[in-house]
């Protein structure tokens, strides 16, 4: 049998087989002139036969790209995949994933070569069409929950860890834990850590809106930069008209004001961090390190659904105060007594009943002291009054008021040495063992003295030889002040009021210490013995103002508890005063303070303390 050779294979090979002239088949084709197709078919053919020797190793084929919407598509898809898992791979998954969208993304580029405009494909763009969710939590009755948040890609405080989760066992509570990013989106295709979070939170990512009964929200959704300064100051609506915890590494709380008068103003709040700071060395990253709060916001609803939110501040070890328990070392103490109580504003002529037992165990209708309550129980060192007295007997508000005349007078209320002698019966009735009662020297508290000092006594009958007494103490502090002004000298201090209180009483109030206007009371250097009614150089006090001075403080005044930076303001002991009509950001918010000087705030439910 004889072999037919195929025309010009001799120069086909000998061309083909020299790769150092003709490196590419590109090559070959242009010196034989024919197509690339072509070399590669003939040259496959004559590997066949044997008596032709290719010595030109095989070209690998060329993959065929795919067209940039294809790619694009693809990578969006690969995105989405990722962005899906991590949203739903904890007890805390989406119900609602369709609301985010991926989107492939194409521009046009034009090309010089062929003159014409050619698809390039840029990174995917991610949308969300609605508010991320997760099932809700229908019935929230005797449930408790441990609200915290974490960043991508940042270590978690192991020594806190371990006592929140000692802590959740102890309480049977869930841990939920709010992320959020830093320098990123969790949708950020090329920095895969932006979706990186600990393995130990992964079972308690919530990255979606968490309703707890119908009276409060977790936004896990809200994705806010750990380096915010205000993180909650533009969301006091957010949670429409719902308590609501959000997460972020600093501490805020904000009383949103109802239009309900019978109704609690509801309080949104931030959570603090379970992993530790992690930014850049600017102004913005530093300054966050500052306010940087390793803890957690305990919710628990009693058994009528009534809600109670306290924040948790670790220390540097992790170890914590909650109420009297503290935990250290995934080990739980209970009984510990607190360091200190700024309870909200007293104004002892309009004490709510209910409010009053739960806080003080004091029975105002019958002025006895009635079974255990959140001063017993917690049996702080030191507790401060604000507002002790109220001045509704000649309020220089009501000045010319006759028809708010006639109503005291048809209750009984004429007399202002009465009003004052309440007071100093129910300080007496809070006397404990080794207790510190500090009155802070009020505006109400102030106003007694306007009361004299405008001389509207003299036309109250009843009150006219009290006045006088009281007249008479304030001409001669005047005259020692001027004594001593003269002989250079500090005058001593003196609170009408006071003197008023100690003469009326004598030694059943002689445990009460006085917190003069305008002077420091420091409990571990927290500023206590400031109202909150005056601010720095003569203006008006506000919490924004004092948030400004560096210094922490425990207030009063404002009856609507807040948290700015350094400052803690306390609520009222009854959210309806006469004159507060309208929309109200009242609440019957109190200010603890622990052994290790963290702070907290405890608002009552409905005559509660604690669930």
């Amino acid at each position: 049998m004889t072999h037919r050779t195929l025309p010009d294979s001799t120069d086909f090979i000998a061309i083909y087989n020299d790769t150092k002239k003709y490196p590419l088949i590109a090559d070959v084709a242009k010196k034989l002139k024919i197509s690339r197709k072509t070399v590669i078919n003939r040259s496959a053919i004559y590997r066949n036969d044997r008596l032709l020797i290719i010595t030109r190793k095989r070209e690998a084929a060329l993959p065929v790209e795919p067209k940039p919407v294809d790619h694009a598509k693809a990578r969006a898809n690969r995105l989405k995949g990722e962005i899906d898992a991590l949203l739903s791979r904890s007890k805390y998954p989406i119900i609602n994933p369709e609301s985010l969208m991926v989107d492939s993304y194409l521009s046009e580029r034009y090309d010089r070569a062929s003159g014409r405009y050619k698809d390039v494909e840029g990174t995917p763009r991610t949308w969300i069409t609605d508010t991320l969710r997760v099932a809700p939590i229908e019935d929230c009755r005797n449930r408790k929950f441990l609200f915290t948040g974490a960043q991508n890609d940042a270590i978690v405080d192991q020594s806190f860890w371990v006592n929140l989760q000692a802590f959740a066992k102890f309480i049977d509570a869930e841990i939920v834990v709010g992320p959020w990013t830093y320098e990123t989106q969790w949708w950020s295709e090329n920095n895969p850590v932006s979706r990186s979070y600990d393995p130990l939170l992964t079972n308690h990512l919530c990255f979606g809106q968490l309703a707890i009964g119908d009276n409060f929200v977790f936004c896990g959704e809200m994705n806010t930069l750990p380096t915010a300064s205000k993180p909650i100051s533009d969301l006091t609506t957010y949670s429409r008209g719902r308590w609501a915890v959000f997460p972020h590494a600093k501490l805020a709380l904000e009383s949103v004001p109802t239009t309900d008068p019978k109704r609690q103003a509801h309080q949104v709040m931030t959570s603090g961090s379970v992993t530790r700071p992690k930014v850049i060395a600017r102004k913005a990253g530093v300054k966050s390190i500052f306010h940087h709060v390793i803890g957690a916001t305990l919710v628990e609803f009693d058994h009528e659904g009534d809600i109670f939110c306290r924040q948790i501040n670790a220390e540097k070890d992790g170890s914590f105060y909650e109420l009297d328990r503290y935990v250290a070392n995934g080990v739980i103490s209970v009984g510990h007594h607190v360091k200190s109580i700024v309870f909200a504003d007293l104004h002892r002529a309009k004490l709510d009943p209910a409010n009053t037992v739960a806080a003080f165990g004091v029975d105002i209708k019958r002025d006895v002291k009635v079974g255990y309550s959140m001063l017993d129980d917690l049996a702080p060192e030191l507790i401060f009054i604000h507002d002790g007295h109220d001045q509704e007997i000649g309020n220089h508000h009501r000045a010319g008021d006759g028809h708010a005349s006639f109503e005291l007078a048809m209750r009984g209320r004429t007399c202002i040495k009465s009003e004052i002698a309440s007071l100093g019966g129910f300080l007496s009735l809070l006397r404990r063992p080794g207790l510190r009662i500090i009155e802070v020297e009020s505006n109400h508290d102030l106003a007694l003295g306007r009361y004299i000092k405008e001389g509207r006594y003299r036309n109250d009958g009843v009150n006219l030889k009290f006045g006088l007494w009281l007249e008479g103490e304030m001409v001669e502090h005047r005259e020692h002040v001027a004594k001593e002004l003269d002989a250079y000298k500090a005058p001593k201090k003196f609170a009408l009021l006071e003197n008023a209180l100690r003469e009326i009483m004598g030694s059943l109030i002689d445990h009460v210490e006085w917190a003069y206007d305008g002077e420091s009371f420091l409990v571990d250097d927290i500023e206590c013995g400031h109202h909150g009614f005056r601010g720095a150089n003569g203006a008006q006090g506000t919490v924004s103002g004092y948030a400004k001075m560096g210094r922490k403080m425990s207030i009063g005044d404002k009856h609507s508890p807040s948290i700015n930076e350094g400052v803690y303001g306390a609520g009222a002991m009854n959210l309806q005063h006469g004159y507060n009509l309208g929309p109200s950001g009242w609440a019957v918010s109190h200010v603890l303070q622990y052994a290790n000087g963290k702070r907290c705030i405890v608002t009552l439910q409905s005559g509660k303390w604690r669930a």
